[in-house]
């Protein structure tokens, strides 16, 4: 049995098996479970409870609430050298120059296409475009990036430039702007996708709405009529994750923000 589970549902976090009710847990949430297990009787049925680890307390939640939590892509794909100490942290907010920073997807996955850890990759951003990273990050800073901040990142690695937009790479001179599975993989054979999505703030999955976020298309496998999916690098888990392409439009329509990024960029 796993010892990482999600919760299915709003559920109350107890000092005891049945007893006073601490906190909610929200639903998504992946938590870890110390092993300890007790049946109370309900009156007309038993109920199996689990002590949990939730934001450094240990307590217990009805096991009914509670599944498995199986990860395709159990690795962290970018170095950080210096996350937050709480567990149930976004992984992608992180500590720079003793300061809690949170709006790091950007960065992250300029990092991932680079192949640096993240605090490497910030000197070098330092260095190359001083003026946006003072901006973004220098201090108390902790500003969310647009595309412009994303092509000064960029220059870490000598991409050559101007840098497709989203919309630029699939439009055609004849037909216009036409986003389907078979032409994002043709463009995906030589180039990465920085989208700008919406994703879920508790949990990090993409949604139709939600909190602007980038991530980074890697891989989409089509079939059908207009249908596939999409092999992508989040950073607020700092995994790969796997899609459905509807769920990948729905969270990057109507704005189809985002640039394509040379696979083979000139050092």
């Amino acid at each position: 049995m796993s010892s990482k589970k999600w919760c299915i549902g709003l559920a109350p976090f107890r000092d005891g098996p049945g007893g006073q009710r601490l906190m909610d847990i929200p639903p998504g949430v992946i938590i870890d479970t110390t092993g300890r297990q007790q049946v109370v009787n309900a009156g007309e049925y038993d109920v199996l409870w689990s002590e949990i680890t939730y934001r450094g307390t240990s307590a217990w939640v009805n096991d009914t609430f509670l599944e498995d939590y199986v990860e395709k892509y159990p690795n962290a794909e970018v170095l950080i050298p210096h996350p937050t100490a709480e567990p149930n942290d976004a992984a992608q907010y992180m500590i720079l120059d003793g300061r809690v920073k949170y709006n790091m997807c950007g960065e992250l996955c300029c990092a991932f296409i680079g192949g640096d850890d993240i605090e490497t990759f910030l000197k070098k951003w330092e260095q190359v475009s001083p003026s946006y990273y003072k901006w973004a990050l220098y201090g108390d800073s902790d500003k969310a990036t647009g595309v412009d901040a994303l092509e000064s990142m960029l220059k870490v690695y000598n991409h050559p430039f101007p840098i497709t937009r989203f919309q630029a790479g699939l439009t055609d001179p004849i037909i216009g702007f036409r986003i389907t599975p078979g032409r994002i993989a043709r463009m995906l054979e030589k180039h990465y996708l920085i989208a700008g999505v919406r994703i879920d703030n508790l949990t990090g999955k993409l949604r139709g709405q939600g909190v602007g976020h980038w991530v980074v298309l890697d891989k989409i496998k089509p079939y059908g009529v207009n249908g596939g999916w999409v092999e992508l690098y989040n950073p607020f888990p700092n995994r790969r994750q796997e899609y459905s392409y509807d769920e990948f439009i729905d969270a990057s329509s109507p704005n189809w923000s985002g640039i394509w990024v040379s696979r083979v960029p000139t050092r």
